[in-house]
């Protein structure tokens, strides 16, 4: 499964109702800085790994992202280890 493939299927698994509009703001940043590139698995990890990192101190909007980035990549670790 390719990164977009991946990114595509966890959005539809969240659903816009589940998520806060800070995390549907967060979502689609994450996917356009991350995957309209069309990186490989590696690329995209380490993306979503430095992202992860972002906190309250970073400001909202990147704190938000952060959050998502961590879902995301625990979502992608799983994944690759199944």
């Amino acid at each position: 499964m390719t990164p977009r493939e991946f990114c595509q299927e966890q959005l539809l698994l969240l659903g816009d109702e589940e998520l806060l509009p800070a995390a549907q703001a967060a979502s689609l940043e994450i996917l356009h800085s991350t995957i309209m590139n069309d990186p490989d698995g590696p690329t995209f990890e380490g993306r979503l790994k430095v992202l992860a990192t972002a906190d309250d101190a970073d400001g909202r909007t990147v704190a938000a992202a952060g959050r998502v980035a961590k879902v995301l990549l625990d979502a992608w670790q799983e994944a690759q280890a199944g």
